[in-house]
């Protein structure tokens, strides 16, 4: 799926000829269809006047530029009255705000995104929603939800509220599974401390106190004193002469 302002300034090559015509200056919608109708090429290329190409005859859109089979298929309007009412129209989607048929508002289309090779809109990016867990941010709702395309509102599918791929939503699904498996981690942490603390002194004080029990007091030997009344020997005191 390629999003609408990809095509934008794209250079268009005819394959027959082998060159380049120009650009795409915008793209005509098909309200009716949901889909793209013609490319319109910007003036400044070969064309003085304003031409468009027809989306059918676009062989390829790439990277970097759209391949067209010749330069004939890039035509005058007035040439095209099929096409002409639309490019009159000018309907866009981006900067429509999108209702539901119940009148609950689900945003403005911010993009819009299409198949190439067929033409078709696939789905409508959105922003700016009063739902529930899309106050921000961005959402998609496929094209199959899309009943009209007007150029004020867009309108959606009853219910299709409960269809919207919210980012936002996403995003917080992911932070508070985050979160649970966090917090789930660091209380499973905390008991597995917790354990072998207590497991580590249940083990460690018993074995403690036995040990102390069954640990002989050494007192040191004393030398033995003679008794009180036994004299004791004098020790000769001896003087020597100062300096």
């Amino acid at each position: 799926m390629k999003p609408s302002r990809k095509y934008l300034s794209l250079p268009i090559i005819s394959l027959q000829e082998g060159q380049q015509i120009g650009y795409v200056k915008s793209l005509i919608l098909d309200a009716s269809t949901k889909s793209l109708a013609a490319i319109v090429v910007d003036p400044k290329g070969l064309f003085k006047d304003q031409r468009i190409i027809p989306y059918s005859k676009v062989v390829s859109v790439g990277d970097d530029a759209i391949t067209i089979d010749k330069e004939a298929h890039v035509e005058k309007t007035s040439n095209l009255p099929e096409l002409l009412d639309l490019v009159k129209e000018k309907l866009t989607i981006i900067g429509t705000k999108m209702v539901t048929e119940t009148g609950k508002t689900l945003g403005t289309a911010e993009e819009y995104y299409v198949d190439p090779k067929t033409g078709a809109i696939t789905q409508i990016e959105i922003s700016g929603g009063k739902l529930e867990g899309f106050l921000s941010g961005k959402a998609w709702i496929s094209a199959e939800y899309i009943i009209t395309i007007g150029h004020d509102v867009i309108i959606a599918q009853k219910g299709s509220e409960n269809a919207l791929a919210v980012a936002d939503k996403g995003l917080s699904e992911t932070f508070k599974n985050l979160l649970h498996s966090t917090s789930h981690l660091a209380s499973e942490t905390t008991h597995t401390i917790s354990s072998y603390f207590k497991k580590d002194k249940t083990k460690t004080a018993p074995a403690s106190q036995s040990a102390l029990d069954k640990t002989p007091i050494l007192i040191p030997e004393l030398e033995t004193l003679p008794p009180a009344n036994e004299p004791c020997s004098e020790i000769p005191l001896t003087k020597e002469p100062l300096g």
